[in-house]
């Protein structure tokens, strides 16, 4: 009942009470029926479950939710991460992770998630990704009364607390705190080891046609600098620029990186060759990552900083190699003879 209603409900009783003494032996019973009321609700209220989302908005359930559709990979990894996995009831088309959500039902893919599905499944709460979902779907979701949950992790923090939020909503807290200290605390392993390294200027190439890379807004961004890596682009006011070759050219990185999933029928070596006159191509420090695993806010995009770190460990090694080798022929006795 809402505090206006108990409000006039009290008025009521008052006016009762002042009409005559008959009233007064069946006020006793009205209001315990008041109190018992207020503390219905006080515990309605108690027991309520409340989070904030990626857009700041307080998502509330009464009970923990059973009927989960995720619109994203990257939401529907990290649901599965929160264990919620056995309450996943459909995910978009591109969800491929983990194994098990491949027998789970599609409701479509981005831009064309069919709303008339969802709706017909009648979920309990849709998680969405707050940086790459349609408005459009998004807002008609939204007004047929279906809750959302928007997630858009821009740090592994991020990540973490992600996974607590959705642990708490799925009644799997106890599992979602622990995959999220376990995954901070492999991040902080690897931002120990790599973190404060020489750092490598790197250009990462996460679209070919037209040529795109990130900022430091962004997961990928977020595990170049993890590796010790200055990304060129890091202080692009958008998180994915589009970039000119000729800004490459002048700021010629000493690497550059590229998922393994760009659909142009090339390697890395084979979209670079005619740019020779780049560092990165010239010294042969063009290296591949999972697009799947670095591109996606979850735990996975750990295992993507692994191999990373690693590659740029190597450059920095070749280059220690190169500055010890010419070192030394510099400082090598002058053996000439001369006649």
């Amino acid at each position: 009942m809402s505090s206006p209603k108990v409000r006039s409900f009290l008025c009521c009783l008052k006016k009762l009470e002042s009409e005559g003494k008959l009233l007064r032996y069946f006020l006793p019973v009205l209001w315990v029926v008041v109190f018992l009321l207020f503390a219905h609700a006080s515990f309605l209220q108690a027991s309520e479950i409340c989070v904030k989302d990626d857009r700041s908005r307080d998502v509330c359930v009464s009970e923990p939710v059973k009927k989960i559709i995720s619109l994203a990979p990257g939401a529907t990894e990290l649901v599965y991460a929160a264990g919620a996995g056995k309450h996943v009831i459909a995910v978009d088309e591109h969800s491929d992770y983990p194994p098990a959500v491949s027998s789970v039902p599609r409701i479509g893919g981005f831009p064309n998630i069919s709303v008339e599905a969802i709706a017909a499944m009648k979920p309990d709460m849709i998680v969405a990704w707050g940086g790459g979902n349609s408005p459009k779907v998004t807002s008609r979701l939204e007004s047929l009364g279906i809750k959302l949950f928007y997630i858009d992790p821009l740090t592994f923090p991020d990540i973490a607390s992600a996974i607590r939020r959705l642990g708490k909503l799925f009644g799997t807290a106890s599992h979602a705190n622990q995959q999220a200290e376990e995954m901070l605390a492999r991040y902080e392993t690897l931002k120990k080891q790599y973190h404060a390294k020489k750092p490598v200027t790197v250009f990462y190439e996460i679209w070919n046609k037209p040529l795109m890379s990130i900022s430091r807004n962004q997961i990928i961004g977020q595990v170049i600098e993890l590796c010790g890596g200055q990304n060129i682009y890091a202080d692009s006011t958008i998180r994915v620029p589009k970039v000119s070759m000729e800004s490459l050219l002048g700021r010629n990185p000493q690497v550059i990186v590229s998922s393994n999933n760009l659909k142009d029928g090339k390697t890395i070596e084979e979209r670079w060759a005619k740019w020779s006159n780049l560092q990165a191509v010239k010294n042969h420090h063009l290296f591949t990552v999972s697009g799947n695993q670095i591109s996606r806010p979850t735990p996975r995009a750990l295992d993507a900083a692994e191999t990373l770190c690693q590659q740029l460990e190597s450059v920095r090694k070749e280059s220690l190699a190169k500055a010890s080798n010419a070192k030394s022929a510099k400082n090598a006795p002058d053996i000439t003879h001369k006649e």
